[in-house]
């Protein structure tokens, strides 16, 4: 029988140096063999390269009605930081647990299974289900499979908490984050012959012109939960340009970046209609006037949806029953709270812990906040019996 003890779990997960991108097998089997032990029903899902693994665990009757803790297993590189310790071992001091994802967010992947191997499992009357994701950090590709599976194969939980650092207080709303490469390709010349090629970088700088134009229109729009956010509407920014080779030549090719925050679904679809028309109706003629195989190339590199306010969700009304914070808040950041939203499942983000400690030198969670996530998610659990 593994250890119950919630901080010596996470002193073992925290030790697994899983990275975003890499192998995460280590931890998944560890979380896997702890879940077994428990008796608890387990669905793996391999990454298409099959190098990592999401898990969903189900402890009681399959039933709806059920509560799912989420929570990601991957971590940010703690890299050439200079951190006081090993990131990757665990350090408690100062009434702080310090580690790589000690807050972000294996503090809470612990209390889940500190939690499912206290409680009478034989007692349940509705499903405990844990969902352990990889690569969130980078693509939220994880969470997807599990996502489709409870949406397909699972009874209907009653409510999702992704258990991300909110120091304890409820997340009804969070900005979904897209993000686009827009590749121009266009004709070299000289310089000094411009009409014989046809400028990437020019066309580009239409197109980012247009990017600037749409997030002022959202600044002046008014957006639903605007309350709820410090940054009250959408936005779209170009955060990466490149292009060129010389000063003197007329560039053939030029790709940016651009990246939207979104507060609504139909926003992500908004942008890109603008930008793809102009770039086919407008941008795309004025390159091929000069140099017929010209062409533009919009790729989305990844869509994480937003969470958008439910108010009095069931999720909402499970998790304020026991929170000491009463107030909903909105996020500007994303989570994988709007993929099982997507999928009709009420979801709010409840967890431990500050985000202003994720991804930092010596990133950790505050005890108090950890005894009190162990508190509130062992009331909510109660509900199940």
């Amino acid at each position: 029988m593994p250890s119950t003890d919630a901080i010596e779990i996470l002193s073992k997960l925290v030790g697994f140096k899983s990275l975003s991108g890499q192998s995460n097998q280590d931890i998944a089997d560890y979380v896997e063999t702890f879940a077994k032990s428990l008796g608890a029903a387990i669905q793996r899902f391999p990454s298409p390269d099959g190098t990592r693994t999401s898990l969903l665990m189900t402890l009681g009757p399959l039933v709806p009605g059920g509560v799912v803790l989420s929570g990601h297993m991957d971590v940010v590189p703690a890299g050439n930081q200079p951190w006081t310790s090993d990131p990757f071992a665990l350090r408690e001091a100062d009434g702080r647990l310090y580690g790589r994802g000690a807050v972000d967010m294996k503090g809470f992947l612990a209390l889940a299974l500190s939690l499912a191997a206290t409680i009478p499992i034989a007692e349940l009357t509705k499903p405990l289900h844990l969902a352990f994701s990889y690569d969130e950090e980078i693509s939220c590709e994880g969470v997807k499979p599990i996502v489709r599976h409870i949406e397909k194969s699972v009874p209907k939980p009653l409510a999702v908490i992704v258990g991300e650092p909110t120091e304890m207080q409820v997340v009804g709303a969070h900005k979904g984050a897209l993000d686009w490469t827009i590749e121009i390709f266009g004709k070299a010349a000289h310089s000094s012959l411009p009409h014989l090629g046809a400028n990437a970088i020019h066309a580009a700088a239409r197109l980012v012109c247009e990017v600037e134009e749409i997030a002022r229109e959202f600044e002046k729009q008014p957006s639903p939960n605007a309350e709820l956010y410090d940054v009250p509407h959408p936005t779209v920014t170009v955060g990466l340009i490149e292009g060129g080779t010389a000063g003197n030549v007329i560039p053939a090719r030029c790709s940016f970046q651009m990246e939207a925050r979104t507060m609504e679904l139909g926003q992500a679809a908004t942008i890109l209609a603008r930008i793809s028309s102009l770039a086919r109706d407008v941008v795309l003629p004025g390159l091929r006037a000069t140099a017929p195989g010209s062409e533009i190339k919009i790729t989305e590199r990844f869509h994480i949806p937003p969470l958008v306010r439910e108010a009095s969700s069931a999720a909402e009304q499970l998790v304020g029953r026991f929170s000491s914070s009463p107030n909903v808040k909105g996020v500007s950041y994303a989570t994988e709270a709007g993929f099982f939203q997507a999928a009709g499942l009420p979801t709010v983000v409840f967890g431990p812990g500050s985000i202003s400690q994720a991804h930092q030198v010596d990133e950790f969670i505050d005890k108090t906040q950890f005894k009190e996530g162990e508190r509130v998610l062992a009331l909510i659990v109660q509900t199940l019996f």
